[in-house]
């Protein structure tokens, strides 16, 4: 339902003034909160409340909003636009409009050509050779070619965002200019999802170093010594539709090989200097910046609240977050007991009430509306309170204590079913998730505690199996690939995990993207994993800004196409 709230001030102060509401009924009524809740309820609150506003809104027939005269976006500064090394969640608006990749993976988990021109795949499967677009320069003149493409995947192979996505990259060669050849050591079908990585020209994302001589020239000339530049400082040179400009212009590029296709009706944009996330908050709400790009689920997001008239476009992600087990410890070692838990955890309730809407709920380690999400085979894991019952009981689960709480026998010993349950204290998110799950599992009669460690303290006990199980969160390449959880030494490979059966089930889904069944049929019959949800993203713009953005994974701004339409809302969300 499209919520203009700025266009019903008028209205309803009116309709306040003809039934004597008072001044707090009023912010109440505009809210959709009780008269007496304070600000700290109204960021706590996860869904809108329908109120009579909300059905005036409906009925209400508005004028279309004018594009702000400026385009404007928060900038934390201190992270930089080096987009391997920048750690600032907001600059990826910026540096969608500063640089490109070959390909884009579209919201349904499709890769879209942006600079490459098309992607053809060896008989074998093990080689991919991309035909790069024609007739792209960089923001400096210089023509991109294959040689700046085998760069940039060297410097995203070497970054922590990008590096997990290439362990089955044997080389990315140059053969000529307008050529890149991709080896993989396993048949791969779609190489192309594994390159929405930025292109920048070649050795301008290099970290230059300090020489001694330039320390002692700025000492003989009475200045102060040079300091060492670090990748965050360094703006590299790309492709994209804007140039960046320092210290805060981003100038149209007029050379930009999509010419007068963008969907931004704009030849200059700003950049605002934010330090925090509560700055970016302040500067959108007063309308100095209208567009920013956020995790609503961060521990540093700020909330922002109904008070400003916005749209909001939902952003995919490859984001997964999971209940993972100890596969040594004495309770789940027991593989029915895993494999029951998908029917005990209503993920539509946690997705509601720990990440606010912002996620998408599943059974199934992907994403729905992929190819590698089977609707059928997702059905038959889904919550079901009943299988659950039934599973339970096929695992011989049941209260042999008469003590009101479940009991499975283990080395001839009635145990308690539960354990502890281990989540990283740094999101405050996934500690409410994991909290309402062990609550609503603990009313069935199983007996977990939640312990929240910090972040070394977390990892130091999945490395060592100080746990029952943990609530993960893991950043899946955009194939969706669960190699991470199954080859030894790898990320999410806790617990007993390694296991070579499963990874040649992982290399079938890599040679074929359909064929993704018999992996997850035995991911969750055997409960290695008990996939709970995918978050999204979110864009934020001053209604009118855009209108026609496609938000891609990692890239929100997409490619700039005009062929989808925003959510638009009005409610606080966190």
């Amino acid at each position: 339902m499209t919520r203009r709230f700025s266009s019903l001030l008028a209205l309803v102060l009116a309709l306040t003034l003809l039934t004597g509401c008072s001044m707090e009924q009023f912010t109440a009524f505009l809210t959709g909160s009780e008269p007496a809740e304070t600000q700290e309820d109204q960021e706590a609150s996860d869904a809108p409340v329908e109120t009579p506003a909300d059905e005036m809104a409906s009925e209400t027939v508005l004028t279309e909003a004018e594009a702000p005269e400026v385009l404007r976006l928060p900038y934390q500064s201190a992270y930089g636009l080096n987009p391997f090394v920048s750690e600032s969640f907001a600059n990826r608006a910026v540096m969608s409009l500063v640089y490109e990749p070959l390909f884009q993976v579209n919201g349904s988990y499709v890769a879209e050509p942006v600079l490459a021109e098309s992607a053809a795949v060896s008989e074998d499967g093990k080689t991919t050779t991309i035909t790069l677009r024609s007739g792209v320069v960089f923001h400096s003149g210089a023509a991109m070619t294959a040689q700046d493409v085998v760069y940039s995947y060297t410097q995203a192979r070497d970054s922590y965002y990008y590096d997990s996505r290439f362990v089955h990259f044997s080389s990315v060669t140059a053969p000529d200019d307008m050529t890149v050849v991709i080896t993989t050591d396993t048949a791969m079908e779609s190489v192309a999802l594994l390159l929405d990585f930025p292109i920048v020209r070649s050795g301008t994302a290099d970290v230059p170093q300090t020489e001694s001589n330039q320390t002692e020239d700025a000492d003989a000339a009475g200045t102060e010594p040079a300091s060492t530049v670090t990748g965050k400082d360094l703006i590299p040179d790309g492709t994209g539709p804007f140039d960046f400009q320092a210290p805060s212009t981003l100038t149209r590029f007029d050379r930009w090989w999509g010419g007068d296709t963008l969907a931004l009706p704009y030849d200059e944009a700003e950049v605002v200097l934010c330090d925090t996330a509560t700055d970016i908050r302040d500067h959108f709400e007063y309308g100095s910046v209208n567009l920013v790009y956020t995790d609503p689920n961060a521990s540093a997001y700020a909330t922002f609240h109904n008070e400003t008239d916005y749209e909001l476009w939902s952003c995919p992600t490859t984001v997964m977050q999971y209940l993972g087990f100890n596969l040594n410890s004495d309770l789940y070692s027991n593989a029915a007991l895993r494999a029951a838990l998908t029917y005990g955890i209503d993920r539509e309730a946690l997705v509601s009430q720990a990440l606010g809407g912002f996620a998408t709920a599943v059974s199934l380690p992907a994403v729905p509306g992929s190819a590698y999400y089977d609707a059928g085979l997702a059905a038959g894991f889904d919550y079901d309170p009943a299988q659950f019952q039934a599973q339970l009981d096929k695992a011989q689960i049941q209260d042999y204590n008469d003590d009101g709480k479940l009991d499975i026998y283990f080395e001839g010993y009635a145990i308690p079913v539960g354990g502890k349950l281990i989540v990283n204290a740094g999101s405050s998110q996934r500690v409410e998730a994991a909290n309402l799950i062990a609550d609503s599992l603990n009313e069935l009669g199983f007996s977990i505690t939640v312990e929240a460690m910090d972040s070394s303290d977390f990892r130091e006990a999945l490395r060592y199996g100080n746990y029952d199980l943990y609530y993960g969160e893991v950043r899946l390449s955009p194939n969706f690939d669960l190699g991470c959880f199954f080859r030894e030494h790898s990320l999410g490979s806790y617990g007993g995990m390694t296991n070579s059966t499963m990874l040649t089930l992982c290399a079938a889904m890599l040679e074929n993207s359909g064929n993704a069944y018999d992996l997850h049929k035995r991911v969750l019959e055997q409960g290695y994993l008990c996939p709970l949800l995918f978050k999204t993203y979110a864009l934020y713009t001053a209604r009118g800004a855009t209108d026609g953005l496609s938000p891609a994974v990692d890239w929100p701004l997409g490619q700039l196409s005009r062929t989808s339409t925003p959510e638009q809302t009005d409610t606080p969300v966190e």
